[in-house]
């Protein structure tokens, strides 16, 4: 398959919900500018990350067809390459540049650039598919959602990862600290996440200390500063605090609201991964993470 030329005909375009049109231009500056930037390697945690958020086992995989929605620099797409499956990579922007110079050989079957409502697929092709932080990312994640449902095949299985609804106050903060973070130029932006970086560390320490007063001062500088990242290495912390404050749309939902999705697409054995927990990181952030089937 050439992963730079349409597969079939274009699919049957699905209804959007009442949101504004939007061109995505810093979504696509952002991930260009993150993803070549910060060609961060891990693999010991992206297979726990990959196979906690799918619950897909290399017998799941071998010899499937796997779309990876959202690629990014294609670290999913190389878990999911070497546990067998046959794995094409669509990301919205450059990052595809540093995905397929992560990703040079086989059995990637490749790296497409495209908008993930408007996928050059024709529906019904794909075994498996997976979106981990991304469709929240999108200017409408129910639509975006409906479009990749749409291309799996019957029998067929997809999970996705995205941002949970938090408490009303938590909301508020988030919804200022972007209302400001969002105007930014996206070099400037960069440079403050690595000015927050060392914020990251205090809340770590803080939030794992033994002493549960020392915790709460932790737990109250987290949601004061909710987007800097604690994981334990510093140019991770600096690109997950990038990609919390820079891109233009970061939604959050509920399960319910997720599953309602799943039912719309006609999808069974909605699952909530969520209640399973289970981060390589302790404070990597909780989310709505949900997998279903395509009946056959």
């Amino acid at each position: 398959m050439n992963p730079h030329t349409p597969i079939g005909k274009t699919p049957t375009e699905i209804t959007p919900t009442a949101t504004p049109p939007d061109d995505q231009a810093r979504t696509k500056s952002v991930y260009t500018l993150q993803w070549n930037r910060f060609r961060i390697v891990r693999t010991e945690e992206d297979d726990f990350t990959f196979r906690n958020r799918t619950g897909w086992t290399e017998a799941d995989l071998a010899g499937k067809l796997v779309l990876d929605a959202g690629c990014g620099m294609g670290r999913y797409a190389r878990i999911a390459a070497r546990m067998g499956g046959k794995v094409v990579g669509v990301d919205i922007s450059d990052s595809v540049v540093a995905a397929k110079d992560l990703n040079p050989e086989p059995p990637i079957a490749g790296f497409v650039k495209a908008d993930l409502v408007k996928l050059p697929f024709q529906d019904q092709t794909f075994d498996r598919i997976y979106s981990i932080g991304v469709i929240d990312h999108t200017p409408d994640p129910r639509r975006s959602f409906l479009a990749l449902a749409g291309r799996l095949k019957p029998g067929g299985e997809i999970a996705i990862w995205i941002y949970r609804k938090e408490k009303p106050i938590v909301e508020r903060i988030i919804d200022v600290h972007r209302a400001i973070s969002t105007r930014l130029p996206t070099g400037l932006l960069l440079a403050l996440s690595r000015i927050a970086a060392p914020v990251g560390a205090i809340k770590r320490r803080l939030s794992t200390s033994a002493w549960r007063p020392i915790q709460r001062v932790g737990v109250a500088l987290h949601v004061l500063t909710i987007g800097v990242s604690m994981h334990p290495d510093r140019e991770v912390r600096v690109c997950d605090t990038f990609d919390w404050y820079a891109p233009k749309y970061m939604s959050r939902h509920t399960f319910e609201e997720v599953a309602g999705w799943f039912r719309e697409a006609g999808l069974v054995a909605i699952e909530d991964r969520s209640k399973r927990g289970g981060f390589f990181y302790e404070g990597q952030g909780i989310g709505v993470n949900a997998t279903a089937k395509r009946p056959e």
